[in-house]
């Protein structure tokens, strides 16, 4: 078996947060938009056989724009009433996933941690995870030849040609999927 450089254990994670048609291209920086966590999703990984351990999902509700968009939810397929029924302050979400996560690295497409960073700050709230344990998924594509810029988190088991998981930006879903892409990379470079 190929060997791709992982952990004995670690953690893959994504995140879904706030967001509006065209936000993404003015880099959120309308009025009033903030890029605030609504969700977080990770596996715990044993790095050897690639095999999922455990799950971990939470829904957050947001502060600074606490009615979510009609845009965001038809995206995420999170809506209102979820959020309010099952959602929990942001450092109670935070708190939780530092605490499952155990310490592991913490593998992401892109900057996630970042965003979850720029969250505490914008509550006020002590953020518990070190930006060390943190791991940019895509170098480890990347160095096999993977343009990743034309995937993202929920479409790179494409890259190999295999379907991803239902339901794109579902944060557990895109954990999965990119699980998914580094399972078809091992297989392809073994």
């Amino acid at each position: 078996m190929a060997d791709l450089l992982l952990p004995e254990h670690f953690v893959i994670f994504d995140t879904e947060y706030t967001t509006w048609d065209g936000a993404q291209k003015r880099a959120w920086k309308g009025p009033g938009e903030y890029r605030e966590i609504v969700q977080i999703g990770a596996i715990k990984v044993q790095g050897i056989t690639l095999e999922e351990e455990g799950a971990f999902t939470c829904l957050v509700r947001p502060v600074k724009n606490p009615q979510l968009s009609q845009y965001f939810t038809g995206l995420t397929g999170v809506t209102q009433e979820m959020v309010e029924r099952q959602g929990t302050s942001y450092g109670d979400a935070l708190g939780q996933f530092a605490a499952w996560s155990q310490g592991l690295s913490l593998y992401c497409w892109g900057m996630d941690l970042e965003i979850m960073n720029f969250n505490a700050k914008l509550l006020g709230i002590c953020f518990p995870i070190s930006q060390a344990q943190k791991r940019d998924v895509r170098s480890i594509f990347e160095l096999e030849g993977v343009v990743t810029m034309a995937y993202m988190s929920s479409t790179i088991p494409r890259a190999f040609g295999e379907e991803p998981p239902p339901s794109a930006h579902d944060a557990l879903n895109d954990a999965r999927s990119i699980l998914q892409g580094l399972r078809a990379l091992r297989r392809r470079v073994s």
